[in-house]
């Protein structure tokens, strides 16, 4: 019998050294949660993976091209290491890794697992295995990383994940429909920085995008260092004396503003955005990094 749901599509994300039966195994257990789990939900998860759904295209590096093909079009994702951080990117420590900051930073679900099968150590790159472990230690106070060994374990994490993801995209989609039914459409603003290349020197911006279906008035930026000895980012903007930093900022649209960073500015820093909607004022916090 036919149902009615919503497809969510699910960024799987890893580097090469994952064992392809682990992906197989990712992907029985998404087919599996479909067929139980799917009706009851109203969702149906498709996986998404570069390797399979990417497109060749000349004109942009190849991560740009798979964030704007792949990438920034997902609801959540499952991304999983072994040994390997993986080749990095124009921004990020690896391709996985920008991933994974990228839809974090968009208040997407983002789950992280690391792979502990046992590996004959010949075949390990020790760069790579500790560039994963320095990567791994820095984001750990802000991630819970679950390890699995054994595939049972790995079909059980899958599972969990699907559904905490479902739940928090349902009860996101609830939250808007009751404010909508009151009234209209609400804002969903979340910051993210990008980094353009012009002859030969980065230039760094901050992004706002409002990925909601009602404007967002009165936008407000606050930048705080992450560590306690950095210097907070000084954001170029065209705020008005004791004024908000951006009055307006309409529907699935985006602003970007100049970040003017030194030397002794932090690599790291906490974005509060704030402003206001049908709901009234509001704001969301994120962790935002100079790669």
């Amino acid at each position: 019998m036919a149902f009615s749901a919503s497809v969510r599509r699910l960024l799987i994300s890893s580097p090469g050294d994952v064992p392809r039966t682990d992906l197989l195994i990712i992907q029985q257990s998404i087919n599996r949660w479909n067929g139980v789990y799917g009706e009851q939900f109203g969702s149906i998860i498709m996986p998404i993976s570069w390797g399979t759904h990417a497109a060749a295209e000349f004109g942009q590096p190849p991560q740009q091209i798979l964030n704007r093909q792949l990438v920034d079009k997902c609801d959540a994702c499952i991304a999983i290491f072994a040994n390997r951080l993986g080749t990095p990117t124009d921004l990020h420590e690896s391709g996985t890794a920008e991933e994974i900051s990228r839809l974090s930073e968009s208040g997407k679900h983002v789950s992280i697992l690391r792979c502990r099968r046992p590996v004959d150590a010949s075949v390990i790159d020790f760069t790579q295995a500790t560039r994963l472990n320095e990567y791994i230690t820095e984001i750990e106070s802000s991630a819970l990383i679950l390890d699995y060994s054994t595939d049972a374990d790995l079909a059980r994490h899958v599972e969990t994940i699907l559904v905490a993801a479902v739940s928090r995209e349902e009860a996101r989609n609830d939250f808007q429909l009751e404010y909508s039914s009151r009234g209209g459409p609400v804002a969903e603003v979340w910051p993210r920085v990008d980094a353009i290349d012009r002859s030969g020197k980065r230039n760094w911006y901050l992004v706002l995008n409002n990925t909601g279906d009602g404007p967002a008035r009165d936008v407000s930026l606050k930048i705080e260092a992450a560590s306690p000895n950095g210097q907070p980012w000084e954001i170029i903007t065209e705020q008005e004396e004791n004024g908000p930093d951006l009055p307006v900022l309409a529907p699935h649209s985006e602003v970007r503003y100049h970040i003017a960073a030194s030397l002794v500015s932090a690599s790291q820093v906490n974005c509060t955005v704030s402003w206001n909607d049908l709901r009234g004022e509001q704001e969301n916090i994120a962790s935002l990094r100079l790669a």
